[in-house]
């Protein structure tokens, strides 16, 4: 059984109230008895309940992390950086995996709700209008990042349209003609009810740099898995002129180099390739990624700012929006 103060008092023969004065540090007692009920609540294996502690104060000095998975690198790092960020702030994280769920992710912010944490980071994959509704009742604060749910609740990301406009620019400077752009299936997800919004940013993006650099050759492959869009990507390659790829994310980039590495083709002497995110898994990437990049670190520590200024009023809505730029790698 979990030791209690009453536990202690008894085992030191002193009341509770001398127990709990020792145990926090108050006067009125003398060093002597304080050094014995400290060590009998070492040897009885105490620990004091934080919990209903801080509930007492209308606080856990706990927030929730809802995120899809680790399949993308830049999650675990920006995973870290909110960790970092809540400790300095003397505060703990719940982390949930919805593996991009929505049933999932539901039930792990009604889990957290019940968890009594004091505002939630939510990377969203709901978002039809009962579901944001439903997240408003709980009068819990939420802050959202990677997709924008509603502008009731603070969002942190990129401006992922202009950056991918801006990709395709940079990759027509270097003299490619053709650029097909790789991103998983919106369609289906669409279908889903689910949300979609930076995929959709950044795919707008690539439309519109196709569009701006007067580019009638538009490939979007999202069906079908890596190595079925490399061959896509590679069939008659050799007709088409100077070639690029352009990825959605990092993660995808670097499936698609070890696709065309696999089948003997060259990067980029035969064919451009180009990412987004910048992740650190790129330093042991050859050749060098062309990618996006903006800072993990910002990002982290900005959604964990907003989400306290949000635990401090309930009233507080804002965007943060993050500058990028271009890094210039060995890939085009």
């Amino acid at each position: 059984m979990k030791t209690t103060i009453k536990d202690i008092s008894k085992y030191c023969n002193v009341s509770v109230g001398t127990v709990d004065r020792a145990l926090n540090n108050r006067p009125g007692i003398s060093s002597q008895t304080k050094e014995k009920i400290l060590q009998a609540a070492e040897q009885l294996s105490y620990h004091p309940n934080h919990t209903g502690r801080s509930l007492a104060k209308g606080k856990t000095m706990t927030i929730g992390v809802v995120c899809f998975d680790f399949y993308n690198y830049f999650f675990p790092e920006l995973i870290n950086t909110i960790e970092a960020r809540a400790k300095e702030k003397g505060y703990f994280i719940y982390l949930i995996l919805t593996h991009r769920n929505f049933d999932m992710e539901r039930d792990g912010i009604r889990y957290l709700c019940e968890r009594q944490v004091d505002g939630i980071i939510l990377f969203p994959i709901g978002m039809d209008k009962g579901y944001v509704r439903e997240l408003e009742r709980m009068g819990i604060p939420i802050v959202t990042i990677y997709n924008k749910l509603d502008s009731h609740f603070p969002f942190v990301g990129v401006n992922d349209r202009q950056a991918m406009e801006d990709a395709v620019e940079y990759i027509v400077s270097k003299g490619y003609k053709h650029i097909s752009y790789v991103t998983p299936e919106l369609e289906s997800q669409e279908k889903e009810g689910l949300n979609t919004y930076t995929l959709q940013q950044r795919l707008q993006g690539y439309l519109n740099g196709m569009k701006k650099a007067g580019l009638e050759d538009i490939q979007v492959l999202e069906k079908g898995s890596i190595e079925e869009k490399t061959d896509l990507l590679t069939k008659n390659i050799s007709l088409k002129g100077k070639t690029a790829v352009l990825c959605l994310c990092d993660s995808y980039a670097i499936q698609v180099l070890d696709c065309l590495q696999s089948r003997k083709i060259s990067v980029p002497d035969q064919i451009g390739l180009m990412g987004y995110d910048n992740i650190d898994a790129l330093k042991y990437i050859k050749p060098r990624l062309t990618t996006i990049k903006y800072s993990v670190m910002q990002m982290g520590q900005a959604v964990t700012d907003l989400l306290f200024q949000s635990i401090q009023d309930p009233e507080f809505t804002a965007e943060y929006i993050l500058d990028y730029s271009i890094v210039e790698g060995d890939s085009l």
